[in-house]
């Protein structure tokens, strides 16, 4: 009797199996593929995602895209890191916020948009004067974070070169190479006389940047190619024009 029992208990989960699974295919679903399009993310984390997407002060294009990565950048860029204060287009006297919008003024905040990390702000030269007449270089400006046409940000660096960048440094457009000879006023060149090497990014703290983790620097990635790209100069030659298509 338990045997006849224990036979008829296994056939009706075999036919229950094959119901669920028969259920599944015509539903074209799969239980374990759900399950895994369902990122975890502890509790602190997804506080900063929600916070992210909710304080990113451009329209967002998530297809295609890791939403919790891209609203874990937007809280790196804009709650901890603050990068439009220095990359934004804005001037004075309200710079990276909008009219009627700058906190400093008792107004309430508002970020720009419209010249939101388009890059800008003039940070004067890289070597500070020593003597009457000496040739300092170029004023540092900061760049243009926004995605280029091919959506890739930065003017179009890979994750992999934007990781370089944020590690060691590295200027892949080489706007400002070291000096090799001083030439003479009024034209000087657009290199920087040493000690400084032009090969790398100044001002920019990509020495403080270098430590976070390749978790933080692929969300900020996945942000920035997430905003609006903006061309800023209608300049070509312009290092900060941007070519949106």
């Amino acid at each position: 009797m338990k045997s006849r029992q224990l036979v008829k208990t296994a056939a009706g989960a075999v036919v229950t199996l094959g119901v669920i699974v028969l259920a599944v295919i015509l539903s074209g679903t799969s239980p374990v593929q759900a399950q895994d399009n369902q990122e975890q993310l502890p509790a602190e984390e997804a506080s900063e995602v929600n916070v992210g997407l909710k304080i990113s002060p451009v329209p967002l294009n998530l297809a295609g895209r890791n939403r919790n990565l891209v609203g874990l950048g937007s809280y790196i860029v804009n709650a901890v890191s603050d990068c439009n204060s220095c990359h934004t287009g804005g001037g004075p006297p309200n710079f990276n916020y909008a009219a009627g919008g700058n906190p400093y003024f008792g107004q309430p905040q508002k970020t720009d948009p419209t010249v939101y990390l388009s890059g800008g702000q003039d940070f004067g030269p890289a070597v500070p004067p020593t003597e009457p007449g000496q040739y300092v270089g170029p004023d540092i400006i900061s760049r243009n974070l926004t995605p280029d046409k091919t959506g890739l940000p930065e003017g179009g660096h890979t994750l992999a070169e934007f990781k370089q960048i944020m590690r060691t440094g590295i200027d892949f457009d080489h706007l400002h190479p070291t000096c090799t000879a001083l030439l003479p006023e009024p034209t000087p060149p657009n290199c920087i006389p040493a000690p400084v090497d032009g090969s790398l990014l100044q001002v920019m703290p990509w020495p403080t940047f270098s430590h976070m983790t390749d978790h933080d620097l692929d969300a900020i990635y996945e942000y920035l190619s997430a905003i609006p790209c903006i061309e800023g100069p209608t300049d070509p030659t312009n290092p900060l024009h941007n070519d949106c298509g």
